[in-house]
């Protein structure tokens, strides 16, 4: 996969520079790289998908949120779920567009941080992100807003990739905050945030920890 990378993005002069290149857009995703990186996410993350459509048991009365939907491609399939309203913020003007085309109306997209979340206390039911936590540049403030926006009895879907698994990663050296499974335990319950179950997707690799708002 990384030899058809670097293939593709021939103008990225040496291998730092490209490693460098790759972690930016899976952080950002922007123009032709942006449209590229978010395909192969959706290619490296469908068990991580599918784990996350599992536990976050859709229902039609739901209000849920994701945070960092890329190019849209989870977001869409939630929204063939028929929740009551789904939301979603993305830092990325292109994937903002990217998404708003395939989505179609069916999710109110917005342009924020997860810092400063555009919604109301108390107002979501669900919120799931998908490998987004690694560039959230301060982590406490964007657990704090979740916890802020969802309704008590509202769950937080966190879907990430082990500090063990990426560590094994040439291009995760840039750009990346690495935590295990324990450290995500032990900073969502700080946040005030109860963790009900972690589902192992793969072990010591990846795993969606499912929190409470009390």
């Amino acid at each position: 996969m990384q030899r058809f990378l670097m293939a593709v993005a021939g103008q990225i002069s040496d291998e730092m520079n490209f490693n460098r290149y790759v972690a930016k857009q899976f952080g950002k995703p922007t123009g032709f790289g942006g449209d590229l990186s978010t395909l192969v996410m959706n290619l490296l993350n469908r068990r991580q998908y599918r784990a996350t459509i599992e536990n976050l048991q859709v229902g039609a009365s739901d209000t849920i949120l994701d945070i960092g939907f890329g190019n849209g491609y989870l977001i869409n399939k939630i929204a063939q779920k028929d929740p009551q309203k789904l939301f979603g913020i993305e830092i990325s003007q292109d994937m903002l567009a990217k998404a708003q085309r395939l989505c179609c109306g069916k999710a109110e997209l917005f342009l924020a941080d997860v810092r400063q979340l555009p919604f109301e206390d108390a107002s979501i039911d669900k919120i799931y992100t998908v490998n987004t936590v690694y560039f959230w540049e301060n982590i406490p403030e964007g657990l704090a807003e979740i916890r802020r926006t969802l309704k008590p009895g509202g769950i937080f879907l966190n879907t990430i990739y082990d500090k063990k698994w990426l560590d094994k990663l040439i291009y995760t050296k840039y750009g990346f905050s690495k935590y295990t499974t324990e450290q995500w335990h032990e900073m969502t319950k700080q946040s005030g945030l109860k963790i009900v179950k972690t589902v192992m997707i793969a072990k010591d690799k990846s795993a969606c920890i499912i929190a409470k708002k009390l």
